[in-house]
């Protein structure tokens, strides 16, 4: 009976982290698209008085999130630079607003002995837009 329950302990416990990384993960997606949708063309906005999304906005995004995943790094199966690379991140003029969607790779040593998957593939999706 030992054996089963330490399993069930061990299994509960790495799930527990997956949903803790996860969370960390979509916070940090939040604050990327949240950044990178205030980062206004101010030019655009002296001239005519709307919002529009600087050139660079898809970059910043990136760069925020990389930097915002730095946190949990040691949980990850990738670097966050390369997670932020291949993350899709799309913006759109009208109204201004900025989508993050990545596939977030995380270490599952415990699911890896139990059921050979060392690492558990975290999908996260958000937006945000200017108002």
């Amino acid at each position: 009976m030992l054996p089963v329950l330490l399993v069930v302990l061990a299994t509960t416990l790495e799930l527990g982290v997956v949903r803790v990384i996860a969370a960390r993960a979509h916070s940090a997606a939040d604050i990327a698209a949240l950044v990178a949708v205030n980062d206004q063309d101010d030019a655009e906005l002296a001239e005519t008085g709307r919002l529009r999304l600087a050139d660079g906005a898809a970059d910043v995004a990136r760069t925020v999130f990389a930097e915002n995943l730095r946190t949990i790094e040691g949980a990850l199966a990738e670097s966050p630079a390369t997670i932020a690379a291949r993350a899709g991140v799309t913006t759109d003029p009208m109204p201004p607003t900025v989508r993050i969607g990545a596939t977030i790779p995380v270490r599952t040593p415990v699911f890896g002995l139990l059921f050979f998957h060392p690492v558990t593939d975290i999908a996260i999706k958000t937006a945000g837009g200017a108002r």
